[in-house]
């Protein structure tokens, strides 16, 4: 059987889609399936397809295509038991997954192969160090700031919490890459509940659930499943724009169109939804289109350049960043 060999750029794809918060059998399905499809030389239209192999058959040629583009045969037991440990606990048993984690796939080599790319993500930079250091893990990632191994996850509705709440509890002296918080944004608060149901099948560690004050049939979808080891919160100023200090969201606009006209505290009103001020503002000051995400990479951009303290916060991202860390 011919194949094609990987090149280091789509190997560094495929440790990353191997390593993802997802159990191990959607993983290596996903990632086997790929090599095989893309590498897999087929010189007649009779030749081999992956529907006509068994498990154990596709395993061994996703593993001969794999290790067969690298440049070691160097193998680690040590760097294969830990990937093993990390998913006993993670994730609930499964069978599929333990078939797929004994793939003798060389994990030491493929990492070596890339160890020198800048731009890997954290998953990736922590295994690294891991196999180069062979510390404990948590020490790692506290040291080095990486995220993994992830002790928690916290559950939100969309992107301008998965943008800014990492930001936000880090100015109240709580690191989520130090600590190893994962945040997943649902896709909106009619997603949260199926979004946690899914995950509670499968994953152990403690879930924070942070829902806007108008979610109250969310958390009465998922209070009848809410695990021990798990928070919901409610946000009680209303959304998560509302918790937002006006000052960081003035100066953050201010800072991001300068060429345009300037907004002021007088543009915020008491008893109106940050939000809907927010499309008023971008409308009427020439911002353009108001879209929640861009509107909170503008903030995070705002506070790593220009920091506030812990004291020009609101009390409930306070609230909040001390629920997070006592979970």
């Amino acid at each position: 059987m011919k194949f094609k060999k990987i090149p280091p750029d789509y190997i560094t794809v495929i440790l990353d889609r191997l390593f993802r918060l997802k159990p191990a059998y959607e993983r290596y399905e996903r990632v086997f399936s790929d090599i095989i499809n893309k590498f897999l030389i087929k010189e007649s239209k009779e030749e081999i397809n992956q529907t006509d192999l068994n498990l154990e058959e596709k395993i061994n040629l996703a593993v001969q295509i794999f290790n067969s583009s690298l440049n070691s045969n160097v193998q680690d037991d040590f760097l294969q038991n830990y990937i093993k440990s990390e998913e006993d606990r993670l994730y609930n048993k499964n069978s599929i997954s333990e078939i797929y984690l004994n793939a003798q796939l060389n994990y030491h080599a493929a990492l070596e192969l890339i160890k020198k790319n800048e731009n890997l993500k954290d998953n990736l930079k922590f295994l690294i160090k891991l196999i180069g250091l062979k510390q404990n893990p948590r020490a790692i990632r506290a040291k080095y700031s990486l995220r993994y191994p992830i002790e928690k996850i916290l559950l939100c509705e969309g992107a301008t919490e998965e943008i800014l709440l990492e930001e936000l509890c880090k100015i109240c002296g709580y690191d989520f890459k130090k600590e190893g918080v994962y945040v997943l944004g649902a896709g909106g608060k009619n997603q949260v509940a199926r979004k946690y149901y899914s995950m509670i099948e499968e994953i152990k560690i403690p879930i924070f659930i942070l829902l806007d004050s108008d979610a109250i049939q969310t958390q009465e979808l998922i209070l009848p499943k809410l695990r021990a080891q798990d928070k919901i919160y409610i946000i009680k100023s209303g959304e998560f724009e509302d918790i937002l200090p006006k000052n960081l969201i003035i100066n953050a606009l201010n800072c991001r169109y300068e060429s345009c006209y300037k907004c002021f505290e007088e543009d915020f009103h008491k008893d109106t939804k940050t939000t809907k001020e927010l499309y008023e503002i971008f409308k009427q000051k020439g911002f353009g289109d108001y879209k929640k995400a861009d509107f909170a990479k503008t903030i995070k951009e705002y506070i790593l350049k220009n920091p506030p303290s812990k004291e020009d916060l609101t009390e409930e991202i306070k609230i909040i960043s001390q629920k997070i860390s006592s979970l």
